[in-house]
């Protein structure tokens, strides 16, 4: 479960977006993005699973007991603390397909 933020930590601007898009290979977790490669922390999320369902998690590997985001649903949160996201195919075979932005500092 990611760590919340302070209300005047978000208060702070999010001058760093990093935009993804990442289509799974295999039936195992795999990495979406590593948020801090590019800043030191995102802030704020918006995704959509474009492709078959998949499990998502924030700050670890992905699991069958992560958030499950149906194909054609999207998530957004703010005020979390992301370090990265992980995806997993929620059915073997089907490989998802997520698009989304961070927004950090």
């Amino acid at each position: 479960m990611p760590n919340f933020r302070l209300p005047v930590e978000n208060m702070q601007l999010l001058s760093q977006p990093k935009g993804f898009t990442y289509t799974t290979t295999s039936d195992v977790a795999e990495t979406v993005v590593t948020i801090t490669q590019f800043m030191e922390e995102g802030a704020k999320t918006s995704f959509v699973v474009e492709l078959y369902d998949a499990y998502v998690e924030f700050n670890g590997t992905a699991t069958s007991s992560s958030m499950l985001v149906p194909a054609g649903s999207g998530y957004s949160e703010e005020g979390v603390y992301i370090t990265s996201i992980s995806i997993i195919n929620a059915t073997a075979g089907e490989n998802a397909r997520i698009r989304g932005i961070v927004w950090g500092r």
